[in-house]
C-alpha cells in the first residue's frame, strides 16, 4: 500500500489499537510509554500507550495502567491466531521530565511484563529527559522516533 494512502491514527494516552488494515499511528509520549506488539506470523500488530505504571489500591485495571495495557495487548494480539512465541515488542518512552521518575517505572513495568511472558523485545527506545513523537507502520513493523525538548499542547494534534 503507498504510504500516501494508509489511515493515520493519533493513539492517545489510556487507550490500545490493534488494527485491522495497514495504518501509520502516531504517539506523543514524555513519561508515558507506548508497547509496540508485532506477531511475525500474522503480519499483525498493536499497540498501547499507557501512562502510569500499576493499578492504584482505590482503581481498577484500565489501559492508562501498565499492567493491565500490556495484558490487554497481548490478549487481544493473539485472539486472531498465532503463538506468544511469535510476538515481538518494542518499548518506547519513558523520559523522566522534570525529576520525577515516573518515565522510568513505566518502562521498566513494560520490559517486566513482557519479559514474564516471554515475549522477545526487539528494540528499548526509553529514559533520558526528552520527549519522543513517534510514527509506527504497522505494515511493515518500522518505527521512527524523533526525540524532543518540549512537548506542546499542539503536539497531540498532528
Amino acid at each position: 500500500m503507498n504510504e500516501l494512502q494508509k489511515t493515520e491514527y493519533l493513539l492517545m494516552p489510556g487507550y490500545i489499537i490493534v488494527p485491522g488494515k495497514p495504518m501509520l499511528i502516531y504517539m506523543i509520549l514524555g513519561s508515558c510509554v507506548s508497547v509496540i506488539l508485532f506477531n511475525r506470523e500474522m503480519q499483525k500488530s498493536g499497540c498501547c500507550h499507557f501512562i502510569v505504571p500499576r493499578v492504584s489500591d482505590n482503581d481498577s485495571p484500565k489501559p492508562k495502567h501498565g499492567t493491565a495495557a500490556v495484558l490487554t495487548l497481548i490478549r487481544l494480539l493473539l485472539k486472531n491466531g498465532g503463538a506468544i512465541e511469535d510476538l515481538e515488542a518494542q518499548v518506547i518512552g519513558g523520559s523522566d521530565l522534570q525529576g520525577r521518575t515516573l518515565g522510568k517505572e513505566n518502562a521498566e513495568i513494560a520490559v517486566k511484563v513482557l519479559n514474564k511472558k516471554g515475549i522477545h523485545i526487539t528494540s528499548i527506545d526509553t529514559g533520558g529527559e526528552k520527549g519522543r513523537k513517534v510514527i509506527y507502520n504497522t505494515e511493515n513493523n518500522h518505527v521512527a522516533i524523533v526525540k524532543v525538548e518540549k512537548i506542546r499542547s499542539e503536539d497531540w494534534y498532528p
